[in-house]
This record gives C-alpha cells, structure tokens and sequence, in this order.
C-alpha cells in the first residue's frame, strides 16, 4: 500500500532501480562464476604443472643413491614463488620420508585435500592446496610425492576483482539513480503542474493556467486543460451572472410587493361592487374595515375641481374612447387635507365591448408633485432673495401687454434697478456681506411696493419692478424717486453703515409695444445713462437710447477688437515738482483712438471694459506698453534714471487674488528695476486696511515699488484712515483744487490734509492743477507735486520724451 500511494516519480525510481540492482547482480554473478572457473581452471594447471614437474625430478633423481642433489633442486624451486610450492615431500610405501623441503617444522604431513580439479569453495577453505602423487621408487618400490601449493595469490586476485565489481555496479546504480531522478523529475514535474492545476481549480481558481510550451504530450494536454479552464470558468462566470441577475430580480419583486406604493383596486361595474385593497385603504386615509364596497365614496372624496375632470376620463375609458384609464389628482384626507395620486386602471369588456369589469390602481404621488411645484417654483424664483426672476417677470409684463390690449386706458411701467457701487461691497467685505446687502435691498424694494406691483431679481446686482395701474409717467417717476436712496443698515462683517444707492431706468407702456423682452431692455437702456450720469439716478427711456444701445454694443465689439489687435495706444501726463517746476514722474493714460468715431473718452469706454471684464486685460496691456515705453527712452536718453511711471489699477483688478505675482513677473521680464513702476488705486477700493486689495498693496511695496491714492478725498475713508492705508502719496482730487483759490475753508481742509500725509511720510500730488495761482498756492501749502494742463496734457510717448531732457529731471520722490 505505501509503494501505492508513493508518487509516480517515487515508483517509477524504485521500480527503474530495483530493476537496475536485480540486472547488475545477475551480471556480478555470472562473473563471479567465470572468475571462479578461471580460477579453478588456473590452479588445476599450477597443480598439475607442480606434479609434473616433480614427478620428473623425483624420478630422474631416484636413481641415485641419494636425494642430495634434488634437495638442493627443490630448495631452489621453493624459492620461487611464481611456482606456489610451499613444501615439497618424498616418502615410502611405510610412510618414512626419503626427502623433506620447506616448511622444516612440519612433523606430520597432511592429508591432501585435493586433486586436479579441485573447487573453488575448497581452495577459498584452505590457503594451502596438499596435493599427493604415487611415486615409483628404487627396485620398483611404490612410493609417494606430496607437495603443498599456496592459493592466496589467487585468492586475493580473485577477491580484488569480485570487490572492483561490486564498486563498479554500485557506481552504476548510483549514477543510474541519479539520472533516473533526474528524468523522473522532468517526466513528473509537468504531471505535478497539472495535478497542481487540478486542484487549484478544485479550490475555485478557475483563472489558474499551465505553462503550455513544448510539443510533448504532457505540454498537449496542458493546452487542453487551459482550453477546459477558460471554458469552465466562463460558464461557471455566466452561470453566476444568471444566478446575480435571477437573486437581484428576486430580491426587486421581493422588495417592490413589501413596498409598492401602489393600492389595488377591482370595481365590478354589473353589480357597482368594488374591492380596495389594504394598501388603497392606506393612501386615501380610511380604516380597512371602514373600506365601502360601492365606489361613490371614493370620488366623493375628490376634490371639488377635479371631480368632472375624472368623470369624463372614466366615461371615455369606458365608452372604449381611450385605451387606459390614467389620472393624477388630488384626494381628500381624513384631516381635511389633500394628497396628491394617481389613479390607473383597465376595463375587462365582453364579447360585444361593453364594460363588464374594469381594475386598477393608485398611486402616492404627493412628494413628486410637490418636488415639481418646488421645481416650477425654483425656476421662475431667484434663490437668493426669494424674488420672481427674469423669466417669470416677463410673463407678468406679457399679461400686462395684453391686460393692455383689452384695455387701451390701462398703463404700467417697467423699472430697471441698479445697485450702485455694489463690486465695492463684495471686494471689500466679501460675498457673503454681498447676499446680505442684496436680500435686504430686495426686502426694502419689496416694502415700497403697492398692492399688485411686482419686484424681480433679473441679473447680479440689478432688480426690476413692474408698476401696474398707474395714472401715468409721473405717478411712476414719484414711486421711482422713493427706491433712490432706501435706508442704511449695518452688516455682519462690515465695519460701518452701508448706505445702499439706486440707479434707476424707467420704461412707460405704450399701446405700440407688443414684447416684455423689448419693454425690459428699454428701460435697461434708460439705466445705462443713468449710471454714465453724474447727477440724475433715473431715467426715463426715449427713443433715442435705442439707438444709443446699438450704438454701445457695436462699441463693445470694436474694443474687444482693439484689445485683441493691441491697437490701443498709452499716452503719458507728466507730474511736476511745484517747488522748482521740474519733472517728477509721469502718469500712463490709456487712449483709444476709433477708425470711424475718432478718440473715444476713457469716460465712455473704461467702464465699458469694465462692464465686459476686460479691464484686467486691459491694465495688463498698459503695464506692459508702459515699460516698453521705459526702455525706450532709456535708450534714447543713454540713462537708466528716467523718471517713473505710474499705472492705474481698477477695483475689478484688486480683487484678484495672484494680481501682485502677475504684476511683478511682467516687471522682472521686462529687465526694469521695480522703481521704474508705480501704481494708482482710488481711494473707494481701500474699504478694509486687511481686506484683499491692501493686502496686493503691501505685496507690492515689500518688491519695492510705490503706490499711489488717487483720488484721495472723495471716497469713504477720511483722514482718520490715512496711517491704515498701504501707500507712498496721495493724489489729491481735482475738486479741492478747482476751488482752493476762492474757499478758505477748502484750504484749510487741505492745508491739513497734507500736513497729515507729511506727518506719515506720505507724499502729496495735487490733480487738475490749470492755473499757475493754483500751483502756486499749493506750493504754499506745502503740496509736492502737482498735475494737469497747466503743465501738460497726455502725451503719447514720442512727444512725452520732451521732459526727459537733462535740465527737466529729477530725483523721483
């Protein structure tokens, strides 16, 4: 059992050795016995050859008186061991020995113990051979001859060749079990591989494989278990999938009949019974037990807007005018409330098509409805504030067109809301101080609204009102006034009061206009010229602002493509030293100059830039010409100590927030040293010493380049805000100094303002200086720097170069 259960390998060694040691000893034998029968035959022949050799002595000296001579004859042949004589002996018929050699001790001879022809097994028992002859004798006595032979020589010949070849055989059967391992190895290995393989797929490895190389019939069958692998574990792969799909489908009908929304119900229209199953009892909200046969209850409890609606669907499914029964609607609860389902059903007809029995179902649908009106409500509703959006306030304009049509008296107004300044609010303080300001502005808009007006949120910062019923333009203007300037109030997040600033845009139907969209851009146009208007915040569209608003889209399109083709030019404005009239630094202007309408105001398309969300691009464009511009005249002057110049920033850039990186890299790339460049930001972008444009400010200053306020007086930050704003001067605004010469008070203001800013190490720059009494009285107030036609107006680069002369420069501040 053991040599059974032992590897084919195991057997296969056994058996090949087993056979190999039985074929060795049968070979071993019989060599064994030819060595014997040599050996035999060699001492028959030694024996012999002794006799004969002895006899012939003995009797050719047996006729002498005395055996003297041969005794020293056989001295000599005992000495010889080639012949294996130990002793030789002559005696009588009595037994006396005549003539004794070798072997002097001997007292007694021995039997002899062999003849010619002698064993092996006797010569091996008897180291000594004594072999007797009869020996005829003087006067014919009969004698003897006995003489001893060794066998060891032959016996140790014998022995030595017998061990040879056992060595030689167990050479061979080791190396034959060593070359039988080796080839029961590679036989077996590729059996233990599939036996392997077998059992890997056992386990439930069916992507287990087998080296399948070779052309052997092991490697074939290696390829015909891969081939049954592949397609065992494909099937056994569809079978699991039919098995996951048949348990998932299980598990769904299982999961849909425990929790179906749905209520069966069966009405037997022969006899109006019906039955109504649990789950229908469940949805309509009466007891099971409660449950009445007839079906009148049930569309009793229909709300009262549906009831005909059902009716008539009932009938035409039963009249065979529709194919199914189908009807979302509302159903009353015990509560009083109502939920939302929806009722399915078909009708069993006879032979002849009337209705005989008709089954269905209903349905809980309440949670989609709701989630639609949701829907429908969130569409047509800003989510910020809560408003109607644009959508649904032109449907509302739509109704008051065609309340107006029916109605040639009735009159209404569309009102188009801007929050001014409102990018301030949420540069400064952030977006979510931004909601706050528009839900308020929404809630304050709302409260000044009459009965039956509508407010709207249509875009970021705009609103838009309709006024229905109105007497005419002037009860729509007075409403209007009243939505100019609505309360302040304090936000979370700010640090004051903010005062919230209207413009506004009014549109008046008339019997002529046909569109809400058309109604909504007019008075959008009329806000447009309000917010480009210094002194009016509503307007009131004519028709001519149509044609201004073409006008204006026209010219967005050419700024985009004066941007993008880089035909923008920079122009130049010096700033002098009032103290000596010197050149200080300049000032870089942005100019367009049109192909067909001529140079553009910065006035008209800045804000324009603005409003498209290119002016980043467009002060990148700046900085760039500017420092070209800077290498230029340094080459033309052959000093690189030509005076700096400033470039403005706008709010919209300040609110970036990688804006220094940017500004720097161009800086460096350009090769120019960061005092060559300023920057001037409006004192109204400052709200907040920590918000994210004093933070660029500081970012700036650390690489060594200056800031410049413009503007400075004008915007919420008094002098108590001068030492928190990150600044080298300030600018002071054209306003004080139009009137600085007439108004003492105006003087003072800024005699101290400046005596402020030197006290913080701040450089002064008064703007819009055009009169040399201006200048002078500045200069006497100690002002450093002053700006305006007086000296210059912008230059472009080429006639700029004039103040670079050597007796126009100085050190910059």
């Amino acid at each position: 059992m053991p040599f059974r259960n032992s590897s084919i390998r195991t057997r296969l060694l056994l058996a090949s050795t087993a056979v190999q040691v039985v074929l060795l000893s049968l070979l071993l034998a019989n060599s064994v016995r030819l060595m014997n029968d040599a050996t035999t035959a060699s001492l028959d022949t030694l024996v012999s050859q002794n006799a004969s050799m002895l006899h012939a002595m003995a009797t050719a000296y047996g006729e002498q008186p005395s055996y003297g001579p041969l005794q020293d004859t056989l001295g000599e042949l005992l000495a010889d061991s080639d012949k294996g004589l130990i002793y030789v002996r002559i005696g009588d018929s009595t037994g006396r020995i005549l003539l004794s050699a070798g072997q002097t001790g001997m007292r007694l001879l021995p039997p002899a113990t062999a003849a010619p022809g002698v064993g092996i097994g006797e010569m091996l028992d008897h180291p000594v051979i004594h072999v007797r002859r009869p020996l005829l004798l003087a006067r014919n006595e009969v004698g003897f001859l006995q003489f001893g032979v060794s066998v060891s020589v032959l016996a140790k010949a014998r022995q030595s060749i017998i061990q040879q070849g056992a060595l030689i055989a167990l050479v061979e059967i080791v190396i034959t079990f060593v070359l039988l391992s080796g080839i029961g190895y590679l036989l077996s290995n590729k059996l233990a591989r599939l036996l392997a393989g077998s059992k890997a797929i056992t386990d439930g490895y069916l992507d287990h494989r087998l080296p399948d190389d070779g052309g052997d019939e092991l490697a074939r069958l290696a390829k015909h278990f891969n081939i049954m692998a592949s397609t065992l574990q494909q099937r056994v792969s569809e079978l699991q999938q039919a098995a996951e799909r048949l348990k998932t489908s299980e598990q769904r009908y299982a999961l849909a009949m425990r929790g179906a929304n749905d209520g069966l119900w069966d009405w037997d229209i022969n006899t109006n019974r019906t039955y109504f199953a649990p789950r229908f009892c469940e949805l309509i909200g009466i007891p099971e037990d409660d449950a009445a046969t007839n079906p009148e209850p049930f569309v009793s409890r229909l709300h009262p807007d549906e009831v005909a609606g059902y009716r008539a669907r009932m009938i035409d499914h039963l009249r065979g005018d529709n194919p199914q029964f189908m009807l979302e609607h509302r159903i009353r609860q015990p509560d009083g409330s109502y939920r939302w389902i929806m009722t399915r059903g078909v009708a069993l007809r006879d032979s002849s098509g009337r209705a005989i029995r008709m089954a269905g179902s209903i349905s809980d649908v309440h949670l989609r409805k709701r989630a639609e009106e949701q829907l429908m409500h969130d569409a047509l509703h800003d989510g910020l504030t809560g408003l109607p959006n644009r959508a649904l306030f032109i449907e509302h304009v739509r109704l008051a067109l065609g309340q107006q049509r029916r109605d040639e008296s009735y009159r209404f107004a569309v009102l188009a809301i801007n929050l001014e300044r409102f990018h301030l609010v949420n540069d400064s303080y952030g977006h979510a101080t931004g909601d706050l300001l528009l839900r308020e502005v929404a809630h304050r808009l709302h409260d000044l609204l009459r009965a039956g007006d509508l407010l709207a949120r249509v875009g970021g910062d705009q609103f838009a009102v309709l006024l229905n019923g109105l007497e005419g333009s002037t009860e729509a203007l007075e409403i209007a006034k009243t939505m100019v300037e609505l309360p302040g109030f304090d936000a979370p997040g700010a640090d004051r009061t903010l005062h919230p600033k209207c413009r506004i845009g009014l549109a008046m139907s008339d019997n002529e206009r046909t569109d809400g969209e058309a109604l909504l851009r007019d008075a959008d146009n009329a806000l447009q010229i309000a917010r480009q208007s210094d002194d009016c915040s509503i307007k009131v569209f004519h028709a001519s602002m149509h044609a201004l608003a073409l006008n204006t889209l026209q010219l967005e399109t050419d700024l985009r493509n004066a941007l993008t083709a880089g035909t923008l030019s920079v122009h130049y404005q010096p700033i002098m030293r009032l103290m000596d009239r010197r050149i200080s630094s300049f000032e870089a202007l942005v100019r367009w100059e049109h192909p067909v309408h001529g140079m553009i105001p910065p006035s008209q398309f800045i804000p324009l830039a603005e409003a498209l969300d290119m002016i980043h691009e467009l002060g990148l464009l700046v900085l760039r010409r500017t420092c070209e511009d800077i290498l230029r005249w340094q080459v033309q002057t052959g000093s690189d100590q030509i005076p700096p110049v400033s470039v403005n920033l706008s709010a919209r850039q300040l609110s970036r927030s990688n804006l220094a990186d940017e500004l720097i890299a161009i800086i460096k790339a350009s090769k120019l040293e960061p005092e060559r460049i300023r920057f001037e930001v409006t004192e109204s972008i400052l709200a907040r010493a920590d918000g994210p444009a004093s933070n660029t400010l500081r970012q700036l200053r650390s690489a060594g380049i200056k800031v410049l306020i413009d503007d400075f007086g004008t915007g919420f930050s008094a002098l108590s805000y001068l030492h928190t704003i990150p600044c080298d001067l300030i600018k002071l605004d054209g306003s004080f100094v139009g009137a600085i010469t007439n108004d003492s008070r105006l003087r003072a203001i800024v005699r101290r303002s400046i005596e402020l800013a030197h006290d913080l190490n701040i450089g002064v720059v008064a703007e819009c200086i055009e009169s040399g009494e201006q200048a002078t009285t500045l200069n006497g107030m100690g002002c450093d720097f002053g700006q305006g036609y007086l000296f210059s107006r912008p230059l472009p680069a080429e006639e700029a170069s004039r103040f670079l002369t050597p007796a126009s420069k100085e050190t910059p501040p």
